[in-house]
């Protein structure tokens, strides 16, 4: 008996400090969250575009994706954190780029000239969306395919000239 209430004291208290544990890391994680400085940037496309992807400044990394929502006009919104306020010009554009050919995407910030600085919860204006290879692909695939067709339609067009010269 006196076993039983041993065990049922000890589940409490683990649960209480489970518990507890989870109230302190939340309040953490709200606290550091609402202390970021938070840009956004309105896309057409943003294929590949990840959440926790890097965003970069001259090639290094300042911030990251925290998130992505489609806009009532059909466009993808996407919200940057930085963990510390940027100087980045209001005139600033934001593009999404690839790793490599095939590697993983992430947003290139190009700064603008302007002496006005973005604000937290400010809109990058100007953006570029993501180059889908495929799509990529099937245009230099048509372009080829248009380049084929015009070239053996003047060559049988030549053949043709050169026949009636003949006669």
């Amino acid at each position: 008996m006196r076993q039983n209430k041993e065990i049922w004291v000890g589940v409490i208290l683990t649960a209480l400090l489970g518990f507890l544990l989870l109230f302190v890391h939340g309040r953490s994680v709200r606290d550091s969250e609402s202390s970021r400085f938070h840009l956004y940037a309105q896309f057409s496309k943003a294929d590949g575009l990840m959440n926790g992807a890097d965003v970069r400044m001259a090639g290094m990394r300042i911030g990251e994706v925290a998130g992505q929502s489609l806009s009532d006009g059909y466009l993808v919104r996407v919200a940057f954190a930085f963990d510390k306020p940027v100087q980045i010009p209001v005139d600033s554009s934001v593009s999404i780029e690839t790793d490599g050919l095939l590697g993983s995407k992430h947003i290139e910030i190009l700064p603008g000239g302007d002496e006005d600085m973005l604000n937290s919860g400010d809109t990058i204006e100007y953006t570029q969306d993501s180059l889908i290879l495929s799509e990529l692909l099937e245009k230099v695939n048509m372009y080829m395919k248009d380049k084929k067709e015009k070239e053996a339609a003047s060559v049988s067009g030549a053949d043709y000239q050169d026949r009636e010269d003949m006669e």
